[in-house]
Order: structure tokens, then sequence, then C-alpha cells
């Protein structure tokens, strides 16, 4: 998981909790606790050998400092997995025991919000690159927020990208509702976040097959007018490129190198 994939947002935690940090490498040691500290969750440095202390709920370590304490809950951590050690973190700083209900709501856009509710409690918040970026972090939550029951709600909006993230999901075998975003308003610097917290909380109808991806005409020439400014004005892609990219077929970047290289082919 990439390390700017998560947002700073309030967490509900157990004021007795905190997390051990047990990590020889300096600059890890100094990454995860900046990690830490942005997310509110509070920690305690655990030397070798020593006792961990009471309160103490999961221990952040590596493969090579784990031998050197004694926790049952340790979470393994590099310099690439910040992000998702960091989340498996505030799992167990905001569980209260098992989780019984937990929601995943999505705001879809070309940069799709996502919230996690477990058992009606936020937990956790992230905004990804893309549509199809999505399921990757919806598998992840799955690992690292353990429930009894799942559901994901998808806003309603936004028809294209909708139904591109509602069918990278289908496969996962867990129910998938879309949610009527109509009544929903969303007004601070991350609406995106906020209406995907919305989705969250409000029942939807559940599909019973896949969902056809046809882009608009107005969807086609929007994403035609982006390659334009793209390109710096050099070319335009056609309409079949434009839309493949709306269905999310093939990035903007590599219609835009199709596009040119028809373009040289052309001129011979």
């Amino acid at each position: 998981m990439k390390k700017n994939m998560l947002l700073q947002t309030p967490h509900i935690f157990d004021l007795m909790k905190r997390v051990g940090l047990h990590i020889s490498d300096a600059k890890l040691q100094f990454e995860l606790m900046e990690a830490l500290k942005k997310e509110k969750i509070p920690f305690e440095i655990i030397q070798p050998g020593k006792k961990i202390p009471k309160g103490i709920c999961t221990v952040l370590t590596t493969d090579e400092d784990q031998g050197t304490i004694t926790c049952h809950r340790q979470i393994i951590c590099t310099s690439e997995n910040i992000g998702s050690c960091i989340m498996e973190a505030k799992a167990t700083m905001a569980s209260r025991g098992s989780i019984r209900s937990l929601v995943i709501g999505i705001d879809p856009g070309r940069k799709p919000g996502i919230a996690v509710m477990a058992d009606q409690v936020l937990v956790e918040t992230a905004q990804v690159r893309s549509p199809e970026a999505v399921a990757e972090l919806v598998i992840e939550l799955l690992r690292v927020f353990k429930s009894e029951e799942q559901l994901v709600r998808i806003g309603h909006g936004d028809k294209t990208r909708r139904n591109r993230i509602f069918n990278s999901l289908w496969d996962l075998d867990i129910p998938i509702e879309i949610v009527d975003e109509r009544n929903t308003s969303t007004t601070s610097d991350h609406r995106d976040i906020d209406a995907a917290i919305e989705i969250a909380l409000t029942p939807g109808y559940r599909p019973k097959r896949k969902q056809l991806v046809m882009p608009s005409n107005g969807e086609i020439s929007d994403i035609q007018r982006i390659s334009r400014l793209r390109s710096n004005g050099e070319l335009t892609i056609s309409r079949a490129l434009a839309e493949s990219v709306a269905k999310g077929e093939i990035p903007m970047e590599e219609a835009i190198e199709v596009q040119r290289s028809q373009k040289k082919d052309a001129k011979g």
C-alpha cells in the first residue's frame, strides 16, 4: 500500500491502549513515529529484552527485531508497507473485541473516496488514484479489519466509474449495495471522504449481476478535451481511445502514446 494513501482523520481509540514500537532501524523507526503522530495514535518505544508495558495492544517491529521481544500481537514493518502497518495498528486500537459488522462506503469519482465503519464507528478513510485501485484497497481493508459480516456500499453518482468499481469488486463474493446519493450533502475540504462516510451509513439496493459500463458522449468528449490538455495541445485522442479510457481499459497516458504513434505512422 502506498505511504500517502491514507488521510489523517479522527478516530475513536481506547485511551488506555498504546502501540509499541520496537525497531532498531533508525530511519524506519522515525518514519513510523511520524506516521503514528500524524494519525494521533499513542505509542511507546520498547527496548530489547524489556517486558511489554501494560496497555500495549500491539507492537510494530521488523523481521530482524521480532525475536528480541515477547508479544502475542506483532506487526512486521518495512519501508514499503508503512501505510498498511499504520492501518493495522489503528484496527487494533479501534477494536473493542471482535468486529461484528464492517461496512465500506465508496464515493465513485476520478479519485474515489473510501470510508470504513466497524460496528457503526468510523475507523478508517482513504482516497485512491483511480476506480481500478479501489479493489486492491478493499481487499487490504477486509484483511486488516476482520469481521463477522462485510458489506460494500457504492454511491450511485458518476455511473460509469461506479460500474467500473462495482465490477472490480464483484468477484470478491461480498454483498455490494448501490446507494442513492441525492439526499447527501458535503461542504468540507474532503468532500469525497465525507460523501463516502454518508454512503457507508445509507442503505441501498443490491444488483444481482455485473453492471454495463457505457460512457456517455459527454464523458467521451471530456476525456478527449483532457487529452489535449495533457499533451499540451499536441493531439486529441480518438473517440475509440477515449471510450477505452472511460471504461478503465487503458490509462490516459497510454491512450495519448497510442494516438501519438498513430499520428507518426500517418505522416509516414
